[in-house]
């Protein structure tokens, strides 16, 4: 009991000395009022700009793909705007009944 009694009592005599130890904020009118340094790291740290030197050009890909088909697993023969000129086909035309 002695014991937090002396704790108690020397824990009030500092009291005190802690409440004029506190800061104060500082007016935030008041221009002349010092203002801690703040230090803010950059958005672009780090940043590493793109590289199109592994990639081929447009003019190198054009030249790639040009000989090739445009539709390469195409059956029956034919375009897309035109139907195959087959008489084996069960698929109806627009407008006709199917066969």
């Amino acid at each position: 009991m002695r014991l937090i009694t002396a704790a108690l009592l020397s824990a009030a005599a500092t009291l005190p000395a802690l409440v004029h130890a506190t800061t104060t904020i500082p007016d935030p009118t008041d221009a002349a009022a010092s203002v801690p340094a703040v230090t803010v790291p950059s958005a672009l740290e780090g940043y590493r700009p793109y590289s199109d030197a592994d990639n081929p050009t447009w003019q190198q890909l054009n030249q790639a793909v040009q000989g090739k088909p445009s539709m390469g697993g195409m059956k029956h023969g034919g375009t897309p705007s035109q139907p195959a000129n087959n008489n084996h086909s069960n698929h109806s035309l627009h407008g006709e009944p199917a066969k």
